[in-house]
């Protein structure tokens, strides 16, 4: 099995937090609400959950994203950007996570 590593395209694209990454995940150094350090992995099926059930819910200010909870502003914008690199390196398996979930994916 030849497995891709993509994580300085990753580093560019998404940010310098990110610690690895390839098709299917993507492995990010963050801070938890307390700012503690947490690495997190996000996945297709992550975003798709999280897009699905709480990216549009306004009545909390809090949101989680592949078991990081905080904020819903920065939670937000770390969903989107992992979002924007799932489209660029891995577009079908965004689409089929969206669907399993219920969604109608508009990429």
């Amino acid at each position: 099995m030849v497995t891709t590593d993509y994580t300085a395209e990753a580093k560019e694209t998404v940010g310098a937090f990110v610690v690895k990454a390839g098709k299917t995940y993507l492995v990010i150094r963050c801070g938890d609400v307390f700012g503690e350090e947490q690495t997190i992995r996000v996945t297709p099926d992550n975003l798709a959950e999280f897009f699905a059930t709480q990216a549009c819910n306004l009545t909390s200010g809090c949101r989680t994203l592949a078991g990081l909870t905080g904020d819903w502003r920065p939670i937000s914008q770390l969903a989107q950007a992992a979002l924007d690199w799932f489209k660029t390196v891995n577009l079908l398996a965004m689409r089929k996570a969206a669907r399993t979930v219920g969604l109608i994916p508009r990429f």
